[in-house]
């Protein structure tokens, strides 16, 4: 019996699929992570061990990390990750109670939306959440849909699509592409692999680089892949300041280039559905906005701004949530920031300070004590 070459295509396409699903299998059975998945399962790892404490959670992108980060390191505790950092030993000693952060770098609302739906449950109830949001987190230029990030890819199995199809995609083609993703392992790990290339391609130009005479420009070709390496390296490396700021204005330059006003409205559904969780749920949410430089406001698209932080606004209120402008609260200059979003250790530290003050406000009202709001 002859086999058509349309059928031995196929058949070698499923081998090759099966194949390399096995392979990209650990001993464990868990998939090969990203840093952002990797950041996400030790978040989780960090939350299950505090199961039935009822800690404080902190949740948001890597605004909320570099503070918790570099205050910890500034109280002398070096940790050499700050993406897999995920606890806050100055906020735990200011409330006297356990801390976890399921922040992640990168993380939209969406991403949000989906790590307290799966990890956030009875078994894992924070006594508070603290929320910190800031326009990117909204809309970004240089990402895909709602379905592309790590975090999703991470969280969202096939079973789920009933409970995310309207809240996450658009189209009868991004639905397709969701179900491709979730039953074809190529076609799931495409950017992995596209990836991989452009990671030969630029260690070839670094080969090239190092041979040529070295100077300040070639130095500062060099710092800045490093840094888009990761989004927090420079928090690891150290390095000129005058360099991060200005690698920061251009990397928000990209992120803002044009507003993409269909993203922003699908992020401002999931915000609407994280509210709604948390009331379901019986979470305590807060919601900070998070301060940020006059240089990097002057990089978004005219409207950006003054419509994220009125829906911020609507939306809490409509929802019964307490919401704390700190962009707003006139504490923060420059001499805060490590770049022109992330706070180093003296705007962490007083960052950490409000936290404390609005923690401590909960407790009070939780257990009918009267306290001074200490923010």
């Amino acid at each position: 019996m002859k086999i058509n070459k349309t059928a031995t295509a196929l058949l070698a396409f499923l081998a090759i699929n099966l194949i390399l699903a096995g392979n990209g299998l650990s001993a464990s059975g868990e998939s090969k992570k990203d840093a952002i998945q990797k950041s996400l399962a030790e978040a989780s790892t960090e939350l299950q061990k505090q199961a039935g404490t009822e800690p404080v959670v902190l949740i948001g992108s890597s605004l909320i990390l570099a503070p918790l980060w570099s205050v910890d390191v500034a109280d002398g505790a070096f940790f050499k990750d700050c993406m897999q950092h995920h606890t806050s030993s100055h906020l735990a000693k200011l409330i006297d109670r356990p801390v976890v952060s399921l922040a992640t770098a990168g993380q939209f609302v969406s991403d949000t939306y989906l790590i307290t739906e799966k990890l956030l449950n009875e078994k894992h109830h924070p006594s508070v959440l603290i929320y910190g949001v800031a326009p990117r987190d909204f809309m970004d230029d240089t990402t895909g849909g709602l379905a592309m990030t790590s975090v999703f890819d991470s969280l969202v199995e096939t079973k789920d699509f009933p409970k995310i199809d309207k809240l996450f995609f658009n189209n009868f083609d991004e639905r397709g592409d969701f179900v491709l993703n979730r039953s074809v392992f190529l076609y799931r790990k495409r950017g992995r692999y596209q990836a991989k290339v452009q990671d030969f391609a630029a260690k070839a130009e670094d080969k090239i680089l190092g041979q040529l005479p070295k100077g300040k420009d070639n130095e500062a070709k060099v710092a800045s892949k490093t840094a888009n390496q990761d989004p927090l390296a420079n928090f690891l490396l150290g390095g000129d300041r005058d360099a991060v700021w200005k690698q920061s204005i251009e990397e928000y330059a990209k992120r803002y280039k044009r507003f993409n006003a269909k993203q922003f409205e699908k992020q401002k559904e999931c915000f609407r559905a994280l509210t709604a969780l948390c009331a379901e749920r019986n979470i305590k949410l807060y919601v900070v906005a998070m301060p940020l430089t006059n240089d990097n406001r002057k990089l978004m698209p005219d409207g950006l701004y003054q419509q994220y932080i009125s829906f911020v606004k609507d939306a809490t209120t409509e929802a019964a949530v307490p919401f704390l402008d700190l962009q707003n609260s006139n504490l923060y200059d420059e001499s805060n920031f490590y770049d022109t979003v992330h706070l180093n250790s003296k705007g962490g530290q007083r960052f950490l300070s409000t936290i404390s003050g609005l923690v401590k406000e909960e407790h009070s009202l939780a257990t009918g004590k009267s306290t001074a709001k200490t923010y």
